[in-house]
């Protein structure tokens, strides 16, 4: 089972292609909403879309492949609110931490079904490398907008988004795949505790 778009479609900057993907993106999280826990075919996502299924193949090999598309731009979205949340103040320290793993929590627990079908088949480990490198870059993010350069070595800053983001990829696959997992709190406050006291204590 693939775990991404299409090489040749990845980062391309065609405006349709775009276009086509964000339709294709709206309409698995449309679907899947309306069907909790039932795996969304191709099918239904281009008829949602109203798209064709060449168009869907041209940019996803499998349905799997679009839930972990959907995954890294809803991972984007998440990155840029909790920097705002913590720029303007609304949510500081450990308290913002909490909220923005809680977000990325519930947005695997929302993708459940097809997550499980990429995370838990043969290209599952590759898949949770992109989700750490996806994650990791997310930190890096969070450190550049944050200001955290003149405070800390860039080295020191490069390593601990790495081990973070793969981490953090790690554990949170480890929740969605296992038989009898801990509650999403639960979880939450274990993650928020591995977190280096530094990285919530943002420069003034």
């Amino acid at each position: 089972m693939g775990t991404g778009v299409k090489a040749g479609e990845a980062h391309s900057r065609d405006p349709r292609a775009v276009r086509t993907r964000a339709r294709l993106a709206e309409a698995f999280t449309a679907v899947a909403g309306r069907h909790p826990g039932t795996p969304v075919s191709v099918s239904a996502i281009v008829a949602e879309a109203g798209l064709n299924r060449s168009s869907f193949y041209a940019h996803f090999d499998t349905t799997g492949s679009l839930a972990v598309y959907v995954l890294e731009q809803a991972l984007r979205a998440i990155s840029e609110q909790d920097v705002q949340v913590r720029l303007i103040g609304a949510a500081t320290g450990r308290d913002a931490s909490r909220i923005v793993l809680g977000h990325i929590l519930d947005q695997v627990e929302g993708q459940r079904t097809e997550l499980l079908a990429v995370f838990g088949s043969a290209d599952g480990g590759a898949a949770t490398a992109r989700f750490g490198r996806q994650l990791a870059d997310n930190i890096g993010y969070y450190f550049q907008r944050l200001r955290f350069a003149p405070t800390r070595p860039p080295g020191e800053l490069a390593t601990t988004a790495v081990f973070l983001g793969h981490g953090l990829a790690a554990a949170i696959v480890d929740w969605l795949t296992d038989a009898d997992p801990c509650p999403r709190d639960g979880l939450v406050d274990l993650l928020v505790g591995l977190v280096p006291s530094w990285v919530d204590s943002a420069p003034r």
